[in-house]
């Protein structure tokens, strides 16, 4: 409580708003000194921008090393002050922060009583017209160069931009499962990607949809798994939710994040017992146990620290063990829930994996598939010891068929067969079309043949499956026919000649190009999700994911007839994403995130004329290059302290080098630490401008002097959250954390346009800015924004 009393009483003697009232409204006749300020039943204090109440107990963050963290839960119908915000956050005082959601009601006092407690403070001069007076901000030295204090940011506008809709729309099938009800029916129950991720109910024996459930927050879901009531149960992303669904009722709950208070946003695979939900989640490795009895989180615990995702997991419920792997690198934990005793089980030979990408109790085995490699083993849990090394690629194993004592898999085409009892291996001679491979492998039985199990599962993205019959050795391929779904803007662009607007789908992929003029959108499906992209010689490049793929965008007469073929892959060198790119003459450079290469990403210089190019591995020691820029006869680059999952020791660099000898770089100095220096852009009098974590930089390469201005103290990401760009009417405009800011170059004074909601950025030729947020493009006119 002292906490408390004292977050309720903070005077801050730095106010929140900069002046904007003009000589009249800053007339403090009829305000005392001393005097206090009532709003709504609360005394107003000096640098307060308003109050919540709160509705339903909600969390209290803090800020730690970038990361939000919960420190307490703040309960129903209390009141605080705020002073401050970050992004989606409401700052109480004393750097902690409270998420602006549905748990809580917001609201601001009038200018005039803000005016009044400066007045009362004795903070309050009269202004003198113009509004904005100009400043000169202070520059800092070349050398040694100190780092300016935070400026803080206007009022937030009140506009509401222009909702052009969603623009990307694919069919994507992420994953299934499947099983049966209490009636005999069989069901494959399919994730379709969207915002929001749907799941589709099946029906195998008539291949007909017979539900599609939103599942509401979440944005994908990998982790499924079917109780031995036939209770499937799901584990979203990206806030961590679990949903049930019963085929007997065909009902679908939410149990709400599972994930609450931890960095972590994905619940990447889960195993179902008789008491308990198990999930494996990412990016802070940990186990997640929900008890389906209370229908609460029992406990959110952490596998092996330094860890950044814990990948798969299953249970022995004889010894009422856990198994879950973790990365990078590989791990794989024998976690005893009687004792709470973890012991590594990872066999010899397998440390430089990345992880075990898939496990799966069989009989008292644990069958394991690893990545990248795709090898596969089998540990006997009585014994600790493995056995059989095999290839697999298909997404996991199935349960052992009761029938033939087998389990199955597939490899590079072909449906495999392994026995328990004896250790061998059986090709079934099957084959699936065009070499596919299964993404899940589950037994059910079908009406019309009741007293045989049948293998199934999807084996692509577009809804295919197949029905494999282990008896007589019979496989039938089907597809089912499902709709498609708006998803999430990934990346957003415009042509050289600013009349279109390009718009990439998060993760299934497509790509939009939006006619500014005729108010048209026409998608391009053929091109999978882009981390960057640049037009050189009337083609459009793009760096596509996965496997960091450079990939040549021909135009076509329309948009939608356009050609697309791969020029590079760049996962050889262990990259994942080509988050960078620029061209200098007739050259393309590009730059990468590395994901297991276990160093940092790499500088690409590709000639389109040759088809030859050169690559320059680990370029800024385990560092990744996620911005660049040409600026004359140089390349400046940025980078993240990210790469392989992991953080480099050294703070995030601005560099430069002469694109005809990419080997000599040159690190400038910033007068910032940052963990990513993001959105390089030219500014008008020739700086460079860019963003390093919350901090907007100018560099004069003249005088090597820089400017600087703090919007945020931290952000989130492993390789991109700012954008920049200079509007039509001089200002610089930008994202970061979501919100949209313009900045005054002359004077570096920002105005917050929104706080909340606004990613990526563009413009079009009359200075429309264009921002994305979860499926849809907004537009803000320049009347509004100029």
């Amino acid at each position: 409580m002292r906490f408390f009393k004292l977050l309720m009483t903070m005077v801050i003697l730095i106010s929140f708003f900069p002046a904007r009232f003009s000589a009249e409204t800053t007339d403090c006749n009829g305000i005392k000194r001393g005097q206090k300020i009532y709003w709504e039943g609360i005394q107003l204090v000096p640098g307060q921008i308003g109050k919540l109440n709160i509705l339903k107990d909600t969390s209290l963050y803090r800020f730690t090393e970038g990361s939000m963290l919960q420190d307490k839960i703040l309960k129903k119908s209390s009141t605080y002050r705020i002073y401050t915000f970050r992004s989606d956050y409401l700052g109480v005082g004393g750097g902690y922060f409270v998420k602006r959601d549905a748990k809580i009601n917001y609201k601001t006092p009038t200018k005039a009583k803000l005016l009044a407690v400066k007045c009362a403070s004795g903070k309050s001069e009269p202004v003198t017209p113009p509004v904005k007076p100009p400043v000169t901000p202070p520059v800092t030295p070349p050398v040694t160069p100190p780092i300016e204090p935070p400026v803080t940011p206007e009022e937030p506008s009140s506009v509401t931009p222009v909702d052009l809709g969603p623009q990307v729309f694919n069919l994507s099938t992420m994953a299934s499962k499947a099983g049966m009800d209490n009636n005999g029916n069989a069901y494959l129950y399919v994730i379709l990607h969207g915002t929001p991720t749907s799941l589709a109910v099946l029906d195998l024996n008539t291949n007909h949809v017979k539900e599609v459930f939103p599942l509401s927050n979440s944005t994908s879901a990998w982790g499924m798994d079917v109780d031995k009531d036939g209770i499937l149960w799901i584990g979203g992303t990206s806030n961590g939710n679990l949903y049930s669904y019963n085929p007997n009722t065909n009902e679908l709950k939410d149990y709400g994040n599972m994930l609450e208070g931890s960095g972590d946003t994905t619940i990447q695979d889960l195993v179902a017992t008789d008491q308990y939900v198990f999930g494996a989640t990412a990016y802070g490795a940990n186990v997640v146990a929900f008890n389906k009895q209370t229908q609460k989180r029992e406990f959110l615990l952490p596998t092996v620290p330094g860890k950044k995702f814990a990948k798969s997991i299953t249970f022995d419920p004889v010894n009422q063990d856990i198994y879950v792997s973790s990365g990078p690198s590989a791990e794989i934990l024998r976690w005893s829930l009687s004792t709470g005793i973890k012991a590594s089980i990872l066999s010899q030979g397998y440390e430089n994996e990345s992880y075990a990408e898939k496990m799966k109790w069989i009989d008292g085995y644990v069958a394991i598939k690893y990545y990248p490699s795709k090898r596969a083993n089998i540990y006997k849990a009585a014994t600790g010891e493995y056995q059989s090394t095999f290839t697999v690629d298909s997404r996991g194993f199935s349960p052992k068929d009761s029938q033939t004592n087998e389990f199955y898999y597939t490899y590079q085409g072909s449906i495999y067969a392994y026995s328990l009892e004896n250790g061998t291996f059986r090709n079934t001679y099957m084959k699936l079309p065009s070499l596919k491979n299964a993404l899940s492998l589950d037994f059910v039985t079908l009406k019309n043949n009741p007293s045989q199990n049948v293998l199934t599962g999807l084996i692509d993205n577009k809804g295919t499956y197949y029905l494999f019959n282990p008896i007589t050795n019979q496989l039938k391929i089907k597809k089912a026919s499902f709709s498609s779904q708006p998803v999430d803007l990934n990346l957003i662009f415009s042509s050289p000649d600013k009349r279109y607007i390009y718009v990439n789908g998060f993760m299934t992929g497509g790509l939009t190009q939006y006619d500014t003029l005729d108010k048209t959108s026409v998608q391009f499906s053929s091109i999978s999700q882009l981390e960057s992209a640049v037009f050189l010689n009337g083609k459009l490049y793009g760096g596509a994911y996965p496997s960091a793929r450079l990939m040549e965008i021909s135009p076509g007469q329309s948009w939608d007839e356009s050609l697309s073929r791969e020029i590079i892959s760049l996962t050889k060198y262990g990259q994942e994403r080509i988050t960078s790119m620029t061209s200098f003459s007739d050259h393309l450079f590009a730059g990468t995130y590395a994901q297991t290469s276990l160093n940092g990403g790499l500088l690409l210089d590709y000639n389109p004329n040759t088809g030859q190019y050169f690559v320059y591995e680990n370029y800024i020691k385990n560092q990744s290059i996620i911005s660049l820029l040409t600026d004359g006869s140089k390349i400046y680059g940025g980078t993240s302290v990210h790469a392989n999952y992991q953080r480099s020791a050294d703070d995030a660099k601005l560099f430069r080098f002469d694109p005809l000898n990419p080997a000599a770089v040159e690190i400038i100095n910033l007068p910032v630490k940052a963990s990513m220096v993001m959105s390089l852009i030219k500014g008008p009098q020739g700086e460079i401008w860019g963003a390093a974590d919350g901090t907007i930089f100018a560099y004069n390469p003249e005088d090597k002097s820089f400017k600087t201005v703090k919007l945020l103290n931290a952000i989130s990401g492993r390789f991109a959250n700012a954008k920049l760009l200079f509007g039509n009417d001089g200002y610089l405009y930008g994202t970061i954390e979501g919100n949209l800011f313009k900045l005054n170059p002359n004077n570096m004074v920002p105005e917050i346009l929104m706080e909340s909601g606004a990613y990526d950025i563009a413009q079009d030729a009359s200075g429309n800015i264009y921002f994305r947020n979860l499926a849809n493009l907004y537009m803000y006119p320049p009347e509004i924004s100029g």
